[in-house]
């Protein structure tokens, strides 16, 4: 059950363009797009943690330590957004998915974590990975362009640095579910803020406009945390975090089925690489304390 829940999980990450693309098509601002989600996921999560009978209560200082960080999280799916009108919705996707490489890079510079051979290998792999994607920048590609893959690169990093700071914060009085329940309600303050500064937030105009924003929040924050947590609680975080390579082959199957968006080798042998290079950093642990127990066992 542990594998079908992680599938799910990051299934339900991969849909963010299916909900998302049409909203912005509309006319609908990225920071809009952004407020609604965290809105309604905050209102969804709330709502599951109540019916789990959950804590959330957490001290101030926590609270204030989240705030911050959820500052780095918004930003991450503001330039992801952002980077659709730049790259077919699947590179974009795929592109994000290099976080768990950054936070490995960030742990292993900032807080003297070991570099090893595997590290090393899961970054070449990553460079490759986005040299093939970026392989038809001059349009062979779809459209691909430079900007919108460094708008991708900088979500990811801001991802990991999210991440990253909640490793380091060690907040325990309050789970995981909890946690991303206060990030997504202060999200919301920080991208309602942002939309009035920027001049770009409207009102919901439709029936459908609302179906969307329900949605890509309900599906994409609240059933995507739930079931990644369950998961986690069944089969581990490195089973799950593998599995989570659903998420960029999801939305590059969308991207494809619903907005006709290119099927090349570049994207193919991109997502393939990157993919790779990422399951490569998530199992590394593990397979230097396999090789380190054969060799003194």
């Amino acid at each position: 059950m542990g594998f079908v829940l992680a599938l799910i999980s990051s299934a339900a990450f991969g849909l963010i363009p299916l909900f998302s693309l049409p909203l912005l098509h509309a006319g609908m601002s990225a920071e809009c797009v952004l407020f609604y989600r965290f809105l309604f996921g905050s209102l969804a999560l709330g709502l599951i943690l109540v019916l789990r009978q959950e804590r959330l209560a957490a001290p101030a200082r926590d609270l204030i330590r989240l705030a911050l960080l959820s500052s780095m999280y918004g930003l991450a799916a503001l330039l992801m957004f952002r980077g659709f009108a730049h790259l077919p919705s699947g590179v974009a996707a795929t592109l994000q998915f290099l976080y768990p490489l950054m936070v490995m890079l960030i742990m292993t510079i900032f807080f003297h974590e070991r570099f090893s051979i595997i590290t090393a290998l899961s970054v070449a792999l990553a460079m490759l990975g986005v040299f093939l994607l970026s392989g038809g920048t001059s349009g062979g590609s779809g459209g691909i362009s430079l900007w919108g893959i460094f708008l991708l690169l900088v979500s990811a990093l801001c991802n990991a640095v999210y991440i990253s700071g909640l490793h380091v914060a060690r907040i325990h009085c309050i789970s995981g579910l909890a946690i991303t329940f206060w990030v997504l309600l202060s999200g919301t303050l920080l991208a309602l803020g942002n939309a009035v500064a920027t001049g770009s937030f409207r009102l919901l105009r439709s029936w459908e406009e609302l179906l969307l924003v329900v949605l890509l929040a309900v599906i994409t924050a609240a059933i995507s945390n739930l079931t990644l947590i369950l998961a986690i609680q069944r089969i581990g975080s490195t089973l799950a975090s593998i599995l989570g390579v659903g998420e960029p082959l999801t939305a590059v199957t969308v991207g494809i089925l619903v907005f006709d968006e290119p099927a090349t080798f570049h994207v193919f042998s991109g997502v393939a690489v990157i993919c790779a290079a990422v399951i490569l950093v998530m199992t590394g642990p593990q397979l230097l304390a396999r090789r380190h127990e054969r060799k003194h066992g």
